[in-house]
């Protein structure tokens, strides 16, 4: 084996990049262990001769060192295990980047590299094994840091990788951010899903923060006070600290048109329906939406939420359904107040363990849905009673 096909290898097995430019080889995404024992990624990068293709001094400082560049805004190092830094320190900027050096060989009978290549190689091997080192076995998905603001340690620590790369393209609209939608945020967020779309038209209210998740910061209450807030507004940066790509939409469905010109705009991949039902003419308000979605053929999990006090107790049930790409099947099928007659439907619920459990069931639903989960289950419909603690299917 040649030595670039060592480092191409090497590259494959632990899940980083490889690029070869007129003087610099550069491995990038290398999974690196970070100050403080945090997992990140980082670019090794070498300089070489054209000519000759052997490494020379003008990136490290030194034939045998290497620049090191984590992804992540730490001190510029990188770790072993024991929490030494790895190689001795040639220069960097204590914030972004280092030269390191280490010398192959002995110390007292130093070698030289045969080729840039396998010089890189080498660093990438003791930088890959410090992570090894530190129980991180499946370092091919840490390298795949995708929307995340922080190293995605989760997926490596868990060995899930594979399951979530059939979602991570995925691009998902949540329309409606009461109680269940704001549950359904807080979950989604820590997938690595494509693009969120949050659409909803609606002021926060002083409810709102009883059945969200997490808690308003005194400056958000203040801001709350001095005026209206959209409850897309208030919810976005709370969660675009942790990933990108999340999108807020001060937006109505209010029919197939007006979701059309939506989508023309921001196209969506799958839909979280969370909305109260409300009835507007002749049918409820839901009926809009789910049209909409069906015209758009967006496949789409609906969360409901039928609750009511029976003498000073609850009563009522969470209800998740799902509905592929244009299937009408919504029509028969959700338990909404056209099916139910004078019997409330999807109440603006006031207790946020019933948001958590509905958005918890939507969430496996669509992992289901999306191959996530093992499952033989091809129910249109699950129903939890409160009554009766368990789930009962349909359809």
């Amino acid at each position: 084996m040649s030595r670039n096909d060592r480092l191409a290898a090497f590259s494959e097995q632990a899940g980083f990049g490889v690029q070869v430019e007129s003087d610099v080889v550069k491995a990038t995404k290398v999974p690196c262990l970070l100050q403080g024992g945090a997992v990140g990624t980082c670019t090794i990068e070498k300089s070489f001769d054209p000519e000759t293709k052997k490494p020379n001094g003008r990136i490290g400082d030194a034939v045998h060192a290497v620049r090191i560049t984590p992804d992540q805004k730490t001190d510029g190092r990188v770790y072993h295990a024991d929490g030494s830094p790895l190689g001795n320190l040639v220069a960097g900027d204590g914030k972004t980047w280092s030269h390191i050096s280490i010398k192959k060989g002995s110390q007292g009978e130093p070698e030289e590299d045969g080729s840039t290549a396998d010089l890189v190689h080498r660093y990438a091997k003791q930088i890959v094994g410090a992570v090894w080192a530190a129980g991180f076995s499946e370092t091919a998905s840490l390298s795949k840091r995708g929307p995340f603001n922080i190293p995605n340690t989760f997926e490596a620590r868990a060995a899930l990788g594979p399951v979530q790369d059939r979602i991570r393209g995925q691009r998902v609209g949540i329309i409606g951010l009461g109680g269940t939608g704001a549950y359904v945020l807080d979950l989604l967020a820590k997938t690595p899903v494509k693009e969120i779309h949050l659409l909803d038209s609606d002021d926060i209210d002083w409810h709102t923060f009883m059945r969200a998740p997490g808690a308003p910061t005194a400056k958000e209450i203040e801001t709350r006070h001095e005026g209206s807030v959209f409850k897309v507004s208030y919810y976005h940066p709370k969660y675009a600290s942790l990933r990108d790509d999340i999108h807020p939409h001060v937006v109505r469905v209010d029919g197939p048109s007006t979701f059309s010109e939506f989508l023309s705009v921001h196209p969506i991949d799958y839909a979280f329906v969370c909305i109260d039902q409300l009835r507007e003419g002749d049918s409820p308000r839901q009926d809009a939406v789910y049209a909409a979605l069906s015209e758009a053929r967006i496949p789409f999990i609906d969360s409901g939420v039928s609750i009511t006090l029976d003498d000073d107790a609850v009563r009522g049930a969470v209800t998740t359904s799902g509905y592929a790409a244009g299937s009408l099947a919504w029509k028969e099928t959700i338990p909404n107040a056209r099916v139910e007659g004078s019997v409330p439907g999807y109440r603006n619920v006031q207790l946020p363990e019933v948001n958590a459990l509905a958005a918890a069931l939507a969430v496996m639903e669509w992992r289901r849905r999306t191959g996530q989960y093992i499952s033989e289950s091809s129910s249109v419909l699950h129903k939890f009673r409160f009554e009766k603690p368990c789930i009962v299917t349909a359809g």
